[in-house]
């Protein structure tokens, strides 16, 4: 899925890796993953029209000199909270590419210091350094389907940090892997906190450890902005904050589309290791969505995603007539039902999540059954209808050309631009103060009806609150022959 770009970026990037092994798309395990990315530039002061369109559209400060300015040079280790030792300024696809090869970053040649940095118009001076943090599960079972965000985060600093940083604020980024381990994922975000002064965590994947996640967020009181989304826990604590749709409306929302399709009767596969899939069931059968959108749960199972075949499953679910099969598992499941199902001649349709969508898109069995699929930001496959949908994929251009686009992509980025939402909507205050943990939930507790942009559906948060409110809509996908694609463009559909 992924290759080792050949070309080094000319930005400012600090590496400091702890035996970082990117995980390949079988989702092979990987231990003690962390990046830390800071960097400065040296951009001139000339502001493009296209980041004119930016602040307008989700209110950045005011505009900061364009991408295609001055080469920036290297950032100096001074800004980061982080160890002494620090890696040779290098392309983070490059050093991923070596740690492939079970080799270990090691500190390299100093790091040459920073010409002046970048100062956001609107910003009088740079502000203090800030540090935000990710957490989640990049290898492991389920590491194949978070790739996206993990490659995602740290194009996201270096485009934030050429526009002036995060409300004039240079950003570090701190990224952990936790092997959907809860105690490593309570670990790691109480390590963002103690030892990386991280104010915020943003897009975080956590959809089988979420409980040891939320106990650390919780413990910590540390805001969580956004993440995989796919379990309860996301609008049931006052720490994390869901940036989109709901679980529910990703479940429901990813069969109503076959409702409309004529679809009758359908068919449940549930795995058995996560709270997600037994509340995708649960939204279909015991809450109802099924039955309100005319369909009837003709059979169901519950399944393992270390399960190799599910041939019995889908000869009983030929036998009770359905006409559609959900899928609530991980993206190589999905594509193990498609091959299953085929071989006893139940070629169906599918449906699953967008976040489930990290399969082969060359797989034939899933071509030819088809895919239902419901995004909880804007949908991954369009390619620039919307602004917002231009600078990321022109951040992704820039800084990850090989990197594939997938759900977690966007919805990273809709994580790390509510973030900058939040402190821009904190005002001129916080440029030249130190921003705190207090602050961000202040901020957060400022998001009125925010699309950012369109680029999500209507999203509040409320000061305080015991628990996010649940949003439910979502944007409609599907999966066929033609590939990925949008039905209704970047169009929510709210339930």
């Amino acid at each position: 899925m992924f290759q080792r770009r050949t070309r080094v970026l000319r930005v400012g990037v600090v590496l400091v890796l702890a035996g970082f092994l990117l995980p390949a798309c079988g989702g092979s395990r990987v231990d003690q993953a962390e990046v830390v990315a800071a960097e400065g530039g040296n951009l001139t002061g000339r502001v493009s029209a296209l980041e004119h369109e930016q602040a307008a559209a989700v209110a950045a400060p005011a505009a900061a000199a364009p991408v295609s300015a001055a080469a920036p040079a290297a950032a100096t280790s001074s800004t980061l909270a982080a160890p002494a030792a620090a890696a040779t300024p290098t392309d983070r696809d490059a050093v991923a590419g070596a740690t492939k090869r079970q080799t270990k970053a090691t500190a390299g040649a100093p790091v040459a210091k920073a010409a002046a940095p970048a100062v956001a118009v609107g910003c009088t001076t740079q502000g203090p350094p800030v540090v935000i943090g990710q957490v989640g599960a990049f290898s492991g079972l389920v590491g194949a389907n978070n790739q996206g965000a993990l490659n995602v985060l740290p194009a996201w600093v270096r485009d934030v940090n050429l526009r002036g940083g995060l409300g004039c604020h240079p950003v570090t980024l701190y990224q952990k892997d936790t092997a959907s381990d809860p105690a490593r994922s309570e670990a790691a975000v109480k390590e963002m906190v103690q030892q990386r002064n991280a104010v915020a965590l943003v897009a975080n994947y956590a959809p089988l450890d979420v409980q040891g996640f939320r106990k650390g967020v919780e413990g910590m009181n540390i805001a969580a902005v956004g993440g995989d989304q796919v379990t309860p826990d996301w609008h049931l604590s006052p720490d994390l904050f869901p940036v989109g749709g709901i679980e529910r409306a990703q479940f429901a929302g990813s069969v109503q589309a076959l409702a409309k399709q004529g679809v009758k009767k359908i068919g449940i596969f549930y795995c058995v290791e996560s709270t997600a899939c037994t509340a995708f069931r649960d939204t279909l059968d015991k809450d109802g969505y099924a039955k309100k959108f005319g369909m009837e749960v003709a059979y169901q199972t519950q399944i393992s995603l270390t399960q190799n075949d599910f041939t019995s499953a889908c000869q009983a679910a030929k036998g009770a007539g359905v006409q559609a099969l959900v899928f609530a598992g991980d993206a190589g499941g999905v594509s193990r039902t498609a091959r299953s199902c085929a071989t006893v001649g139940l070629t169906v349709p599918i449906a699953i999540t967008a976040s489930q969508a990290g399969f082969d898109p060359a797989d034939k069995n899933l071509q030819n059954a088809t895919l239902s699929m419901a995004a909880p930001v804007f949908p991954f496959s369009q390619g620039a209808d919307l602004l917002g949908e231009k600078l990321f994929r022109a951040a992704m251009d820039r800084y990850a050309p090989t990197v594939r686009i997938e759900a977690s992509s966007a919805l990273a980025w809709s994580c790390a631009t509510m973030l900058e939402r939040v402190v821009n909507l904190l005002g001129p205050s916080v440029h030249n103060v130190p921003l705190t943990r207090a602050l961000i939930f202040k901020g957060l507790g400022l998001v009125k009806k925010e699309t950012l942009g369109g680029l999500i559906p209507p999203t509040t948060y409320t000061a305080g609150q015991p628990h996010a409110s649940e949003n439910f809509c979502y944007a409609p996908m599907a999966f066929d022959k033609r590939g990925f694609y949008a039905p209704q463009g970047t169009t929510f559909n709210c339930i």
